[in-house]
């Protein structure tokens, strides 16, 4: 059963130079079809794949062609499996039960400001939108990547004011910070090494990278603090007290950052993965030092997670990215910020340095992804502990949750067929000391 609006007739196709329009109707075969109209045509065999276009003219001298038929874009039509010279379902539907919640849109090797965007979104609206579609306006192009409606993806829809519209750019200026601490060197509760972990992830994102046509311009440091057992800074050979600094707790401390790559542009990174395996091997052979030019160094260990160099590391990216403006790169969108870390999101930070940093970030629009290896705690994350350079000891501890960082927790393809593999989703996180029963009564 059709609707009254619902009408059955031959599908053909068409190229753009026999019309600029993505739909062709004849106005004598749909006498209520108006300019404006949303059209969904479907076969009647494959009701679950349908296609919505809009009704952009109707010119009855082109349109004479399309007589008993419906004619649509030659690529739009193989891109939907629509059929040539196949019956299909062309029904007239209400805008509003096709509504999209969010559109996504990918561009590459432009610069495009935030009123570009906004004048493009504008541009959109009360208009159909279908995966593979490309979107140009006044020189900024774009393609439809993702679309979602009533919480699942769909293949198409129209536009509202109320669609949220999402620009992702294949072509960014990428910082990616890895945290190499204590805690690298560990195994999870899998039997896997962070560090294995780690490897295993920038695997997938630089293969996801790969498949995505991506483009960015790279930048990789490792980073980390080794803390020195020493009292007084007399103790250190000269060359290096100048590199030294103290903690709240007064403890010595040396920050370190080993580049890997710097503003580099590759197609497929996936080749530098060799280099850095061999840069992970040597690295806490070069941050431990018993020696400087001959002369003896205090003992040294190399920090935590919690206890490191987080946000200093972060501020190393906003020193260039707070400069976007200057010499600006008009083949390149967006500012990201990546770091990985074996530990669970925790972090021990200067109250007023976490500060300066989400400032900084907020009024440069800089985002920053963090990635943990190691297991989601109960408690939330992340999670930042403040400590004071005055080092007060009568106040409490003092704890706060950025919400300017978006974090996620990584488990490699392995461990999530482990997982699936257990009786039980859940895994206690405490062991409760062994006890004598025979005392408990």
């Amino acid at each position: 059963m059709f609707s009254p609006m619902s009408k059955q007739v031959k599908l053909l196709v068409h190229q753009k130079t026999f019309s600029e329009d993505e739909l062709v109707l004849n106005p004598k075969e749909f006498p209520n079809a108006k300019v404006g109209d949303i059209v969904e045509i479907y076969h009647p065999e494959n009701d679950y794949s349908r296609l919505l276009l809009q009704v952009k003219s109707l010119n009855e001298n082109k349109q004479q062609a399309t007589k008993e038929s419906v004619s649509v874009d030659q690529s739009i039509a193989a891109a939907f499996n629509l059929r040539t010279y196949k019956d299909v379902i062309v029904n007239i539907v209400n805008p509003e039960d096709v509504t999209l919640d969010l559109l996504e849109l990918t561009f590459k090797d432009q610069y495009i400001s935030r009123s570009d965007m906004w004048r493009l979104k504008n541009r959109l609206l009360n208009s159909c939108a279908y995966i593979t579609r490309k979107v140009e306006f006044f020189g900024v192009r774009a393609q439809i990547s993702e679309l979602w409606s009533k919480g699942e993806k769909v293949a198409c829809g129209v536009i509202s004011a109320d669609t949220k519209v999402v620009f992702r750019s294949s072509t960014a200026m990428i910082y990616l910070f890895i945290q190499m601490s204590s805690e690298m060197w560990e195994f999870d509760v899998y039997g896997d090494l962070h560090l294995e972990k780690a490897i295993e992830f920038l695997t997938e994102l630089f293969t996801n990278w790969k498949e995505g046509n991506s483009y960015h311009d790279l930048n990789i440091v490792l980073f980390s603090r080794t803390y020195y057992v020493a009292d007084t800074i007399d103790e250190f050979p000269v060359s290096i007290r100048e590199c030294l600094q103290q903690d709240y707790q007064g403890r010595f401390y040396e920050d370190f950052y080993r580049i890997v790559a710097i503003s580099e542009r590759r197609d497929d990174w996936r080749p530098i993965l060799v280099n850095m395996k061999k840069v992970f091997n040597e690295y806490q052979s070069k941050v431990i030092r018993t020696e400087v030019k001959g002369q003896a160094c205090p003992q040294g260990y190399n920090s935590t997670s919690v206890q490191g160099n987080f946000l200093e590391a972060i501020n190393m990216s906003l020193n260039v990215f707070d400069k976007h403006f200057v010499n600006r790169n008009f083949d390149r969108t967006g500012q990201l910020a990546i770091l990985i870390t074996p530990g669970a999101g925790v972090f021990e930070v200067d109250r007023e340095l976490c500060n300066i940093t989400k400032q900084r970030m907020i009024d440069n629009g800089i985002g920053s992804d963090l990635v943990c290896m190691a297991e989601q705690p109960l408690h939330a994350a992340p999670l930042f502990k403040f400590h004071n350079k005055m080092g007060y000891t009568n106040l409490g501890d003092d704890y706060n949750i950025p919400y300017w960082i978006n974090h996620s927790f990584y488990m490699s393809k392995d461990q999530q067929q482990k997982q699936k593999l257990m009786p039980t989703s859940f895994i206690p996180r405490i062991k409760l000391p062994e006890t004598d029963r025979k005392s408990v009564v």
